[in-house]
């Protein structure tokens, strides 16, 4: 029995974020999980090439990895690489093309299989555009117009919820068994990281609210979500631990809205973080806060469920989907409704042991890379002996 030729096709894999560790991630286990039935040949950006080990290449089979200039890059080297991915398509004839990072700008002859997790695209609400200006939302209805454009020319996509899977399916008319949901699961790195609560400061009641400089993160409602835990509810040492470049326009409004309220020592912003130094923040708090109005699959929820983080969080099916009656929810961009649950989270001891509870039987569905990495394989080897 020939073995199944997978083609994974990353040239676009160039800013470091969620999709890049998540495809890092993948690459890497494909070495590690062996599978005798599958032939993984490799198109990387020279982005992703510089972080793979030599540990890793030296297992790649001879002629399986080819590295490209980072893409899309219209302006010098588009039309070379795309030249190059035909020519390497024609010479390996994969079964099934795998692009992790997708839609893309590279067209194949083959079946290939698009991993999408852009929910903008498919999953925009009215919320989401209020917190961006007039240009941007200019922007963003073009970008979407491309993307859905791109889409569209997809005959199978992977994505992580059920959520997104509804918007793709309205999107591409695809027949529902197109459309795989692998949900996100925790980071290897975390999960060999011990979740054990540190000391914490007595004199705060201490939230994570992690999240970058994108104005959908709706971070910066956190002033006014002080202002009336102190105002209405008498709260005065509840503290908020960012995690926003300190140059960012995110930063600077949330800054300013702390001094407009006097509440500039009740929020500490740490900067961008590296895994293992998140999770040194999450074992010195108690509580996290996510006040999101758009995801397609948000990290922080599991990360707040293996720290045993008791989580306040907007009220979208995004959110439920993972946490269910793990968390409590709010009116989304409500400040008043998010100070409500903040201190009906804070003020019952009875209640966190609850969500404590809850949080480690949902966490169970998404602990497991090597369940996350055989449900993508399957997807990909029953697209490749499909006859559509």
């Amino acid at each position: 029995m020939e073995k199944m030729k997978i083609l994974i096709n990353v040239v676009n894999a160039r800013n470091i974020g969620g999709g890049f560790q998540v495809v890092f991630n993948f690459i890497v286990m494909t070495q590690e999980y062996v599978n005798t039935d599958v032939e993984w040949y490799y198109a990387v950006s020279e982005r992703l090439d510089s972080l793979l080990s030599n540990n890793f290449k030296e297992k790649v089979e001879k002629d399986h990895y080819f590295v490209f200039p980072n893409q899309p890059d219209f302006k010098r080297t588009y039309w070379q690489v795309r030249r190059e991915l035909r020519s390497l398509e024609d010479n390996i004839e994969p079964d099934v093309i795998f692009s992790p990072l997708s839609p893309g700008f590279f067209f194949f002859k083959h079946k290939e299989v698009m991993r999408f997790a852009n929910a903008w695209s498919t999953n925009a609400n009215s919320y989401a555009w209020k917190t961006m200006p007039f240009k941007s939302k200019l922007r963003m209805y073009a970008y979407n117009i491309m993307q859905r454009a791109l889409l569209r020319r997809a005959k199978y996509i992977i994505t992580q919820t059920e959520t997104v899977k509804g918007g793709l399916l309205r999107i591409t008319n695809l027949p529902s068994d197109r459309v795989k949901v692998v949900p996100n699961v925790l980071p290897a790195v975390l999960q060999g990281i011990d979740p054990t609560p540190l000391k914490e400061d007595p004199r705060w009641f201490d939230f994570v609210a992690v999240g970058g400089q994108m104005p959908h993160k709706n971070l910066e409602i956190i002033p006014e979500v002080l202002s009336i835990l102190d105002k209405k509810y008498h709260i005065h040492n509840l503290r908020f631990h960012t995690t926003l470049p300190p140059e960012s326009d995110v930063w600077l409004r949330i800054e300013n809205g702390l001094k407009a309220y006097h509440h500039e020592e009740h929020v500490v912003n740490h900067g961008n973080m590296r895994l293992t130094e998140l999770a040194d923040l999450y074992r010195h708090c108690r509580f996290c806060f996510l006040p999101s109005v758009l995801e397609t699959f948000s990290a922080s929820t599991i990360e707040a469920m293996y720290f045993d983080l008791k989580t306040v969080a907007s009220d979208f099916s995004f959110n439920k989907e993972v946490m269910q009656d793990a968390c409590l929810y709010f009116e989304p961009m409500n400040a008043a409704s998010a100070a409500e649950k903040i201190t009906q989270i804070v003020g019952d001891k009875e209640l966190q042991n609850i969500l404590s509870s809850k949080m480690k039987k949902r966490l169970k569905n998404y602990s497991d890379f090597k369940t996350y990495y055989d449900n993508t394989v399957d997807f990909l080897t029953e697209v490749g002996k499909s006859s559509i």
